[in-house]
């Protein structure tokens, strides 16, 4: 019997068409998921994009974020934020931060 399936990656790092120029470490939203690059590219380019991990993102103001929440990011501000609607997934935070406070987060990509 024919496989059903056959891998092609082992999905901790994808490749990825780039949509805009992205520097190394940016995030790169990816339709409901996201990913960091793993190196820069121009629009056009295909690079690896890390799906798996931990990072250190930017987080929204406004937002109070608990360990364990589930994240978006913000494709207008380029921060993580709890608010979904119009934003893709992230992830969830590992770390939290105060509302109506600069910081960062520690996100683990695509969990949750």
């Amino acid at each position: 019997m024919a496989k059903e399936a056959h891998e092609v990656q082992d999905g901790r790092v994808i490749d990825v068409t780039l949509a805009a120029d992205t520097n190394v470490g940016d995030v790169v939203p990816m339709g409901k998921i996201c990913g960091v690059a793993a190196v820069s590219g121009l629009a056009g380019d295909v690079i690896g994009v890390h799906t798996e991990g931990v990072y250190t993102v930017a987080a929204t103001d406004a937002d109070a974020i608990s360990v364990g929440d589930e994240l978006f990011f913000d494709a207008g501000t380029r921060k993580v934020t709890t608010t979904a609607t119009g934003n893709a997934r992230i992830g969830v935070s590992i770390t939290a931060k105060s509302a109506n406070s600069a910081g960062t987060v520690d996100v683990k990509l695509n969990v949750g």
